[in-house]
């Protein structure tokens, strides 16, 4: 007799998630993390009196916690408050002296937008008019379908026919959606960097993701306490149902005999056997490295062999004596899409960081946390997290040796474009590289979104939630159908534990 019947490799919020359904349909199970902490990239850590977030800043699309929550049957607030973050965005060039921010809501925005182009924030509430419909629709079914292959996407297509409306936004790019609504060039680059929510420049990456711009406003949320509380929350509930979470359990293989899983071995030896493996880590580690060659066809492992990753994504974190000259909890620079096309391949590929005139400047993302729960800090201070852009590679160098001057280029880029007087006031910074985040998060290449999501690596050509060649193996993460951020990920946790429970009922 098994010990469990489901063990879930990592304890991120995908693999909670499924964890919690299956715990909840009254199978016994048991959620191995590696790491001494909840979360993996939504996650926060502390060090003297800060509290950072590793790598997720904001949750939107809060409908995949309802839809957990709703399956649990408990109340998602008790377990995870969350609380609106608004406005959604600010941008900033004080090169130009440029600066203005979105609010959540349409018509205001379209305002902001009006200001300095009226023929775009016309064209924005066209583009709302146009997309929020279908967007929320496609959300709240593609969501939580499984994708395993053509025969499932014939059943959603029955169920919701007007799918169909939105297949054009599979089959385009994110910036030719944009392009076609927006001509001035700053409301361009305030519409165009959502694609690297999806870890590709805008020329690449599926028109699909152009809408997320239009989901954020239906709002941007923020958990007190930090990201963790996220998974936190879902670590409750799963362990209020009977769950058991255990803690430095690094899994390095899963046992499988007759192309059939049947548990894990630890990094300690220890074997643990289940009727069921989910594996809510990377998929390429789960299949090349947990599983390897020789349990798998030949064809699987060349189509694994295959996926590319996603890219890193280097983060800085700032603690300062001061409240910063901010106003939203996100600051970005305005970067038109043609520099962001060219720095993915003109730099990006090439394993090089970019630059302007010869000095290096960092692109990225600016959060303010403790804008929205000072506790973050000590009192009079505030956490600052900076998300950049950059190679897993350095061509010519080593993150670990590049480590410190990256912190100083990323700072003076923010001065340049963001807060000119930020290095005056830093009191602690540190980094986590992209070597850095795949030694702590066990991310093949530190790639936070696990496999790349571009057209050819979405829905059925992602890796399956319920393997396709090893029986009782399962998928859950980033890495699975539909993808990656903290709602996706929930929300394909949802689609395995709703698949394991069906073929286990």
């Amino acid at each position: 007799m098994a010990d469990y019947d489901v063990v879930v490799i990592g304890g991120g919020v995908g693999g909670l998630s499924a964890a919690a359904l299956c715990q909840k349909a009254g199978m016994k199970t048991l959620v191995l993390e590696q790491s001494d902490r909840i979360g993996g990239c939504c996650s926060t850590f502390e060090v003297e009196g800060f509290h950072f977030d590793v790598g997720a800043s904001v949750v939107e699309v809060t409908s995949a916690f309802e839809e957990l929550f709703k399956r649990l049957g408990l109340p998602r607030e008790k377990y995870i408050p969350l609380v609106q973050v608004d406005p959604i965005y600010e941008y900033r060039d004080n090169t130009r002296g440029i600066s203005f921010a979105y609010p959540t809501s349409v018509e205001e925005t379209a305002e902001v937008i009006s200001r300095f182009s009226p023929e775009d924030g016309k064209a924005f509430e066209k583009f709302a008019k146009d997309f929020t419909p279908k967007i929320i629709g496609l959300v709240n079914n593609f969501f939580y379908a499984p994708c395993q292959g053509f025969l499932d996407i014939i059943k959603l297509v029955i169920k919701y026919p007007k799918i169909l409306e939105a297949l054009p936004m599979f089959v385009t790019t994110h910036q030719k959606i944009v392009a076609k609504y927006f001509k001035n060039d700053d409301v361009l680059a305030s519409m165009a960097f959502q694609s690297f929510y999806a870890g590709l420049p805008p020329d690449m990456c599926a028109g699909l993701y152009a809408v997320v711009g239009l989901l954020e406003h239906e709002g941007i949320f923020y958990p007190p306490g930090g990201m963790i509380k996220i998974p936190q929350g879902i670590q409750r509930a799963f362990e209020d149902l009977g769950g058991e979470t255990q803690f430095g359990k690094r899994v390095v293989r899963i046992l499988v005999e007759n192309r059939k899983a049947y548990g894990v071995e630890l990094w300690d030896g220890t074997q643990i056997t289940a009727e069921v493996v989910v594996g809510a880590i990377n998929a390429k580690k789960v299949y090349m490295d947990m599983i390897g060659r020789e349990h798998l066809p030949w064809h699987v492992w060349r189509g694994i062999s295959s996926m590319i990753l996603s890219m890193p994504c280097p983060m800085i974190y700032l603690g300062v004596d001061y409240e910063p000259p901010l106003v939203a909890h996100h600051t970005l620079t305005l970067t038109p899409p043609q520099l962001m096309n060219d720095y993915w391949s003109d730099y990006y590929l090439k394993g090089k960081l970019y630059e302007v005139d010869g000095a290096p400047e960092i692109m990225g993302l600016v959060s303010w946390a403790s804008k929205v729960d000072p506790s973050l800090a000590p009192k009079g201070k505030h956490v600052l997290t900076h998300m950049g852009l950059a190679p897993y590679n350095l061509v010519g160098d080593d993150w670990d040796r590049h480590k410190q001057r990256y912190v100083q280029e990323a700072i003076a880029t923010i001065e340049k474009y963001l807060i000119p007087d930020l290095s005056d006031h830093v009191v602690y910074q540190d980094m986590a590289t992209p070597k850095d985040l795949e030694r702590m998060l066990l991310h093949p290449g530190g790639a936070v979104y696990g496999i790349q999501t571009d057209i050819s690596h979405m829905a059925m050509f992602r890796p399956s939630n319920r393997s396709k060649s090893i029986k009782n193996l399962y998928l859950a993460g980033a890495s699975t159908h539909p993808g990656g951020g903290v709602p996706a990920v929930v929300a394909g946790g949802i689609i395995t534990g709703g698949l394991i429970v069906k073929d286990k009922s």
